[in-house]
């Protein structure tokens, strides 16, 4: 495959990973507009039970997850950086416990306690052994989702009773981040496509994925939250 020219202010990224990253984000915004919209009644979504809108998010999980382990892959290719992944780690463990503590706070019912960064923080951990293991990565992704989706069976996680607004067992989708193994050492970070003005805008998403995942939310539930305000004023 031709390689892609990578982005010039960052030569060692990949621009395939970063519109990938991008394009999840854009889905992961339209899917939490969609939501709030249903939340506070302005639109009607049956977001529990409508076939699209459980494969939606599942969907956005596994683009996320599946980017983990492509870029695990690539930032480790000569062996595991154990201060750059600690530091990752660190940050992205610092940020879940603030996303856990707020929606205890303001959403008690509901609150997050294994969300979409502390499956990534654990699953990033988890896929380390396979980094130099494509093959052995494939196999045990396989073996996690294809039992999930044949007969909705996982390995046991741990769960809270209440139904919380993000829960994202590491079973199946560390098997997400193993196919990102897989094909990171096939190369699916070298696809050649054009980088024109789309691409750069969702590279740019892509670059900055964790501080929009961290204020998109807050930013669209404030403004929905001000705007039924002033309705019923």
């Amino acid at each position: 495959m031709k390689e892609i020219k990578q982005n010039s202010t960052s030569p060692d990224r990949s621009l395939f990973l970063d519109a990938l990253r991008g394009f999840t984000v854009v889905l992961m915004i339209i899917f939490h507009f969609s939501f709030d919209l249903d939340y506070f009644g302005i639109v009607t979504f049956d977001v529990i039970h409508a076939p699209f809108w459980y494969f939606f998010p599942r969907l956005i999980v596994f683009l996320f997850l599946f980017a983990v382990g492509v870029a695990l892959t690539l930032a480790h290719k000569n062996g595991i950086k154990w201060k750059a992944f600690g530091k990752r780690l660190i940050l992205l463990v610092f940020w879940a416990v603030v996303i856990s503590l707020l929606t205890y706070k303001f959403f008690p019912e509901n609150w997050i306690y294994f969300g979409t960064l502390h499956s990534i923080a654990v699953c990033s951990l988890m896929s380390l052994p396979f980094l130099k293991r494509p093959n052995e990565a494939l196999l045990v992704g396989l073996c996690l989702f294809i039992p999930s989706i044949l007969w909705d069976y996982n390995l046991p996680w741990p769960s809270l009773p209440h139904s919380s607004w993000d829960y994202i067992s590491p079973f199946p989708w560390v098997g997400a981040s193993l196919f990102g193994i897989f094909a990171a050492h096939k190369g699916i970070h070298k696809l050649d496509f054009p980088n024109n003005q789309l691409i750069k805008s969702l590279n740019y998403m892509g670059r900055h994925s964790l501080i929009i995942y961290l204020i998109h939310q807050p930013i669209l539930f404030g403004l929905l939250m001000l705007v039924m305000k002033i309705i019923h004023s």
